[in-house]
């Protein structure tokens, strides 16, 4: 290739343009004259499906009611698998500060970070499965916002919890004839 001709196609090259990087655009927030309002920023208009997921069930995503009060029930029915997978999800997010137990006795409480609550103090065992779910979700005092695990499995663990709870609190009229021999046994 001669020098013209590199110089040739450098000239044409540089002549090229990328048009789509060089339109007219609007970056966020700035003023728009064009709009009778000269916001750049649009409304969306009514009836606009949203893009993603629409989250419209407020007990499914929120733990609360129609009427904004927490839910006391599961949006969906919890089996066995779903107790397996909380188990799981609470050993992987959860164990690290409120333990295996959920006495709030960690790892990371015991290498100085705030112990939190226990599960089984009285408050939180009477405590809706909409209020833990919203801990959960939104996070709390020292506690951070866990929003990024999948929906259902926040309420997994939630269920999961629960377990944890009862299995520490259990009243003796729930258990089985034998557990209760082996209680009544295990007494001084």
């Amino acid at each position: 290739m001669s020098r013209a001709s590199a110089a040739l196609l450098l000239l044409a090259a540089l002549g090229c343009r990328q048009q789509m990087r060089e339109q007219a655009r609007l970056d966020p927030y700035e003023e728009a004259p064009f709009f009778a309002d000269d916001m750049e920023a649009r409304r969306l208009p009514d009836g606009v499906v949203p893009r993603g997921q629409a989250r419209l069930d407020r007990h499914l995503w929120q733990g609360r009611a129609a009427d904004g009060s927490l839910v006391t029930v599961y949006p969906f029915a919890i089996t066995r698998a779903d107790l397996v997978r909380g188990e799981q999800r609470y050993a992987i997010h959860c164990t690290p500060c409120h333990g295996r137990l959920g006495e709030g006795d960690g790892l990371a409480v015991r290498r100085g970070y705030p112990a939190p609550i226990a599960f089984t103090a009285a408050r939180l065992r009477d405590a809706p499965v909409g209020h833990i779910f919203e801990v959960i979700s939104q996070g709390r005092a020292t506690m951070p916002d866990y929003d990024h695990l999948e929906i259902h499995d926040r309420w997994r663990i939630v269920a999961w919890v629960q377990v944890l709870q009862l299995s520490q609190h259990a009243p003796a009229a729930v258990l089985g004839a034998d557990d209760r021999t082996h209680l009544v046994e295990a007494l001084p």
